[in-house]
């Protein structure tokens, strides 16, 4: 039998995988195969980011060994001494970063002067977050980052900031005001992933922009719904992303003749999520959805009466955002979807309605997280409706414990089942 030190890198990689960066730390030591897989360039860019605040001062006796190509800097009003100490010593640490985050709360000049390449290259940046404020005493602040392709803006007052990015393709945007607006036109044309965040009520004049290469989008709206004083404009809109793929929409709620209208001209979208705060979801309105694999629901009532998918794949329904749970109309609908693999209930009031549907044969995965009480019976009977189930997962169910999990194995030996048990009482 082959010992674990016989094992080939890539087998060992799957294993140390679910270690996090202080036992891989620890571990490292162990020998140089052991360091260099642990602490390998690929894992170091995906996973590690090295973040800098000015409360942790850096030592410079004692540089860091690895090279870091993601950094994260924190700036504020405390510590400043310290934290320009830091900033200087970050050439020596991460001179090339290509992924970087930057968190602005200071009210000086240092967010304006990590963008002049004072203290690291801006050349190799890949991925840009910037978070806080944009304000600087320095005056506006404008980038030409070559490499760039996503962009991610969470921060205040971007009538400060400027950027020319020609190979920008993801762009996450929150609007405050009608001045966060004025760098989305800039990359409209070139864009094939796209996230907008409106904090406020107003859109502003996001819907006579055009994306003609946008392949993916999601909209945040959950301060106001979709409703018929705007349908005319949202519709055309929507018209004009014939080619999305991955659709996102989080809204207070939407009025069922928009939504019907949107869903027509969608007719290459394969992947459709669909959050409302209030109101139903009548997943009839978006029955001209032909191409569509992956559905997701999250409302406090959702009617599948009078539908049918035969793509769908997968379907995910509820959300832990509401107390009552999410109640489903026309719940033997589910035995239509002959292609259904994957199953999500969140928080989905299942029984007793479950006892009237016929036996399925196909859904192969099924998950179930975020109920307040969950029977044991009450399972027992689900899983044995869908009875083609080999994969459970269940999660943040209160009162569930890993006894009544070994029970239901028991009784369906074929079932694998993964399991968080969560340390509460029943409620």
């Amino acid at each position: 039998m082959a010992s674990f030190s016989q094992l080939p890198n890539e087998m060992l990689e799957n294993v140390f995988q679910y270690l996090d960066f202080k036992n891989r730390k620890m571990l490292s030591p162990v020998c140089t195969r052991w360091n260099d897989i642990l602490m390998s360039e690929r894992y170091l860019k995906k996973h590690v980011i090295l973040q800098i605040e000015g409360c942790r001062l850096l030592d410079a006796k004692k540089p860091l060994r690895r090279d870091y190509r993601a950094l994260s800097i924190k700036l504020d009003n405390t510590n400043s001494n310290e934290m320009i100490k830091n900033l200087r010593l970050i050439h020596s640490i991460c001179a090339n970063p290509r992924y970087l985050r930057v968190e602005n709360w200071s009210s000086d000049q240092r967010f304006g002067w990590l963008f002049e390449e004072l203290f690291f290259n801006l050349e190799h940046v890949e991925q840009l977050q910037l978070m806080g404020t944009c304000k600087t005493e320095k005056g506006s602040i404008n980038l030409q980052l070559e490499k760039l392709r996503v962009l991610k803006l969470e921060a205040a007052h971007l009538e400060y900031f400027s950027i020319t990015a020609p190979n920008l393709t993801e762009l996450s945007l929150h609007i405050r005001t009608e001045d966060d607006m004025d760098l989305l036109p800039h990359f409209a044309a070139q864009l094939i992933h796209l996230t907008v965040v409106f904090v406020s009520k107003d859109i502003y004049y996001f819907y006579r922009l055009k994306f003609p290469k946008l392949k993916e989008m999601a909209v945040h709206r959950c301060l106001k719904g979709m409703t018929r004083s705007e349908q005319n404009i949202s519709i055309v809109f929507f018209k004009r992303l014939t080619q999305l793929n991955k659709l996102h929409l989080a809204v207070k709620f939407i009025d069922s003749y928009v939504l019907q209208r949107i869903s027509e001209s969608l007719s290459s979208t394969v992947d459709l999520s669909l959050v409302v705060s209030e109101g139903t979801i009548e997943l009839s309105n978006i029955s001209k959805l032909v191409s569509l694999e992956k559905l997701t629901i999250s409302a406090e009532k959702v009617n599948l009466s009078g539908i049918k998918f035969f793509k769908l794949r997968e379907l995910r329904l509820g959300s832990q955002n509401y107390n009552n749970g999410t109640y489903v109309y026309g719940l033997e609908n589910l035995m239509s979807f002959h292609n259904l693999r994957v199953m999500a209930l969140h928080n989905v009031k299942f029984y007793p309605e479950i006892l009237k549907l016929t036996p399925s044969y196909n859904v192969e995965t099924m998950i179930i997280t975020h109920y307040k009480r969950l029977e044991e019976n009450h399972l027992q009977i689900l899983v044995r409706k869908f009875s083609a189930v080999v994969w459970l997962k269940i999660a943040s169910c209160p009162g569930f414990t890993i006894r009544e999990v070994e029970k239901l194995k028991r009784l369906i030996p074929k079932l694998c089942v993964a399991f968080d048990e969560v340390a509460l009482g029943r409620l």
